[in-house]
């Protein structure tokens, strides 16, 4: 039985896109991306909405393939990338080309639940929007706030309005350029 886990890249002030919905500012260090890396390995399944799957998919024919002075660390996050599912869910997408990847017209919150008893690595949820009904309905096991040092004034916050929880801090640790893992554990009703 898997775990549902969701990270992401924040501002200071707990943003994932600023007003403008850029996220520019939120690019990992290479020490911060071999920390992220060390982490996806647990995971067999990547569950994106639409606008994220569209960021993350280029993974698939990432360049950091033809160039060798590309750090290792996006070498072995395309890899890692590239083994797992990836399941998208949009109402308006066609079936993509990408291998192992499969569209879902809805966030089926059952259909998801199952997914993750069945998986027998963790399942990854990712964006704010998607992982919101997730976190709300209970299913995730564990959040992770990448935190980079800037304030985006405003914006896409990472955690949805109105949910609460009790997290248990179980991992945190300092990058260079004064990039912050907050990993906690969200403890079930």
């Amino acid at each position: 039985m898997g775990r549902l886990r969701y990270g992401m890249l924040v501002s200071l002030d707990g943003y994932a896109r600023d007003a403008s919905g850029s996220f520019d500012w939120a690019m990992p260090s290479d020490e911060l991306h071999g920390f992220v890396n060390e982490r996806e390995r647990e995971v067999g399944t990547f569950v994106y909405g639409r606008g994220l799957w569209e960021v993350m998919r280029w993974w698939q024919d990432s360049p950091a393939d033809d160039e060798p002075e590309a750090a290792p660390e996006h070498h072995e996050f395309a890899a890692l990338w590239r083994g797992a599912d990836k399941v998208v869910v949009s109402t308006t997408l066609d079936p993509p080309a990408e291998p192992r990847t499969e569209v879902w017209p809805n966030l089926d919150l059952d259909r998801l639940a199952a997914l993750v008893r069945q998986s027998p690595g963790d399942v990854s949820i990712g964006g704010p929007t998607l992982a919101g009904h997730a976190l709300r309905a209970g299913l995730v096991d564990e959040v992770a706030a990448y935190v980079v040092p800037h304030v985006a004034g405003g914006g896409l916050p990472w955690l949805p309005d109105g949910w609460t929880s009790s997290l248990v801090l179980r991992e945190q640790r300092a990058f260079d350029g004064g990039a912050v893992a907050l990993v906690y554990d969200v403890p079930r009703r």
